[in-house]
């Protein structure tokens, strides 16, 4: 069943009649397009792309068949258009993506349909995107290879001095030159101290002989992201770091041995919870184990000790502990699973050993 008659099933078990799709990577999804501005209408008969005049000719190469290409030349046909095709198919219920729309486009689409019933809805289209297809998983694993190409690449550079912008900056320029778009988000390289922020963009913080350095990196190829975290050593790592280490690849590995399509959403982060507890680190695991990747970097399902839900085959997925000490380090482990009916398949190198620089 393709996208559509998904979306549009969708559509009729929750008795709505149409769509109204604004986020963009929504709308890629749908239609393939990957300009920066247009909106789609789905109807429960039909299925309307809608640009100016500046996309036409990039929509017309890009969008996918199932749907009709409408040229706008201003705000208020923006809004005509949605009129029109409200009228022709009998809509009565018009879903929007109420964490895209803003309140001031949704108030004027009150004014146009002041007779029809304007709802709110999320995760439509996230739901159908949980799940990749084969071509999808194919451009993920392409991410990951050019990611961890990159990163070899840049552990080649890494010295005492080299500042973590500096590093950022190599590993982005690596990412590109094997195939990357761009970066799946701002690079991550946290040093010493900063490994303790678990979001610690780089800085003008140069690196030190003796410092654990986390690197958390990602690229995008077809416009599907890849997420890594490395953790690596520069010059002597003193004996309680490496120790360290080990029990967080250790908790990572027992996320991973549960993983499995059927199982609860939550299991993969309660083993490794308890496996850092069993060496008196859990309590410096301060995040949730991992998400969902795929057009976004962070997608559905979340994967954490209170999520509901189930593992599916062919979802996506991170599992990333990580540990944060205050003033002192932090250590993160990273890598990306596709989850499947016998396990999972784990993408990127094992990180089992340290890299010491």
């Amino acid at each position: 069943m393709g996208r559509l008659a998904e979306l549009r099933k969708k559509l009729l078990h929750k008795k709505l009649d149409a769509l109204l799709v604004t986020k963009p990577v929504n709308r890629n999804y749908l239609s393939g397009f990957t300009g920066s501005t247009a909106f789609l209408v789905v109807t429960l008969r039909s299925a309307l792309f809608v640009t100016d005049s500046r996309y036409t000719e990039q929509a017309k190469k890009e969008i996918n068949g199932e749907f009709e290409l409408v040229e706008i030349k201003s705000t208020k046909e923006y809004y005509k258009t949605i009129v029109d095709i409200v009228k022709k198919d009998k809509v009565n219920v018009l879903a929007i993506e109420s964490r895209n729309l803003v309140f001031s486009q949704y108030e004027t689409l009150k004014k146009y349909l002041p007779k029809k019933e304007i709802s709110g809805q999320t995760g439509l289209i996230e739901e159908l995107r949980e799940i990749k297809t084969e071509e999808e998983l194919a451009y993920i694993r392409k991410a990951v290879d050019i990611a961890e190409i990159a990163f070899e690449k840049t552990l080649k550079k890494i010295k005492p001095g080299i500042s973590e912008n500096e590093i950022a900056a190599e590993l982005e320029y690596n990412m590109r030159l094997s195939g990357a778009e761009g970066p799946s988000f701002p690079t991550i390289v946290a040093s010493g101290k900063r490994g303790a922020l678990p979001h610690g963009v780089a800085s003008e913080k140069k690196v030190n002989k003796g410092e654990l350095i986390v690197l958390d990196f990602g690229a995008v190829y077809k416009g599907y992201c890849s997420d890594l975290t490395r953790t690596v050593g520069l010059g002597i790592i003193n004996r309680l770091f490496k120790n360290r280490y080990k029990v967080v690849y250790g908790a990572q590995q027992k996320a991973i041995s549960s993983i499995k399509s059927g199982v609860i959403l939550s299991v993969p982060d309660k083993k490794a919870r308890n496996y850092l507890q069993k060496h008196s680190m859990e309590k410096y695991f301060t995040h949730g184990l991992g998400h969902g990747i795929g057009m976004e970097i962070h997608e559905n399902p979340s994967i954490n000790s209170k999520i509901k839900g189930i593992l599916k085959t062919n979802m996506v997925i991170t599992i990333e502990p990580g540990v944060y000490f205050n003033g002192g380090s932090g250590i993160r482990i990273e890598n990306d699973i596709i989850v499947n009916d016998k396990g999972c398949e784990i993408l990127g190198k094992d990180q089992q050993r340290l890299v010491v620089l």
